[in-house]
């Protein structure tokens, strides 16, 4: 009988297939390195998870790369077709609070996205684009957006349409800050510097005054906010790294056409610090 069992147990190990069974990886981590701030993290709609190496992060997406999670800010980005890689922070952004946000950015000079004519972008002269590197949008609401640092190969890196860096400055480490006030009247605020030293030296490239910051700058379908559609956030968040909507091809939905070999952004320096005195302010610009 000994001998039937063992003949039983070398005949079933001959039967396993040579090659090794490939090891279970882990998933990636979604834990902050120590030098990263505190109120940041991996957004949980990144595809990727993003590379920390102090004192950069590297974002890079690759075509069809998409997260299937889905929460109150509506449906998922494999639904939507957005492919996401990025660091999130926000809750203790409410109204009434005074901040400076600002980061460090380098762009992939191999970007191929061109932006493209929007009869409905008003604001910002019939263009748009489908990438973005920073938004900040209502906590509370689905599809509420609320204005982005956006970027394409016409124009560069632009903020409600005014200039920020031009595409030759793609490959180049460049710097934007915003200092802003959270509000749901007209006590808000939004001023907006790119590669200003210090923060609040030199001319803005967008200015806006007593405007309510809790209501999109430019409100329409294509920067996925809902005309008409009456919202009222008190808290916020910003997302910083790629976010690339969809494509419409041939009346069809589609993710954004991105590099064989992917598209990379980088980051350094990030900071989200609570103001309590603004100097040397523009009302308008």
């Amino acid at each position: 009988m000994k001998w039937r069992c063992l003949l039983l147990v070398l005949l079933l190990a001959a039967c396993q297939p040579l090659t090794p069974q490939q090891p279970t990886l882990p998933e990636a981590t979604r834990d902050n390195p120590e030098w990263l701030p505190t109120k940041y993290f991996i957004s949980d709609r990144s595809a990727t998870a993003p590379i920390f190496s102090d004192p950069e992060i590297t974002f890079n997406v690759h075509h069809g790369e998409c997260s299937t999670k889905a929460d109150r800010r509506g449906r998922s980005d494999c639904a939507t077709k957005t492919t996401r890689s990025a660091i999130t922070a926000g809750d203790t952004f409410r109204i009434g609070h005074q901040y400076l946000f600002g980061f460090d950015f380098w762009i992939d000079p191999e970007l191929t996205h061109a932006g493209y004519s929007s009869a409905s972008a008003t604001r910002t002269n019939g263009f748009s684009s489908r990438l973005s590197i920073a938004r900040w949008e209502g906590d509370q609401y689905p599809d509420n957006q609320l204005f982005d640092l956006k970027v394409d190969t016409t124009r560069g890196v632009t903020f409600m349409g005014r200039a920020c860096v031009k595409p030759s400055g793609f490959g180049q480490w460049h710097r934007f800050d915003m200092r802003m006030r959270w509000a749901d009247d007209d006590t808000g605020f939004i001023e907006v510097r790119c590669n200003a030293r210090p923060v609040y030296s030199g001319r803005p490239i967008y200015a806006a005054s007593n405007v309510p910051t809790n209501q999109a700058l430019d409100c329409t379908r294509d920067n996925h906010c809902q005309p008409g559609v009456a919202k009222n956030p008190q808290r916020f968040r910003m997302e910083l790294g790629i976010i690339f909507d969809p494509e419409l091809v041939n009346g069809q939905v589609v993710f954004p056409r991105i590099p064989t070999e992917g598209l990379t952004v980088k980051m350094r320096r990030p900071i989200a610090r609570r103001l309590y005195v603004i100097f040397n302010r523009y009302d308008t610009l």
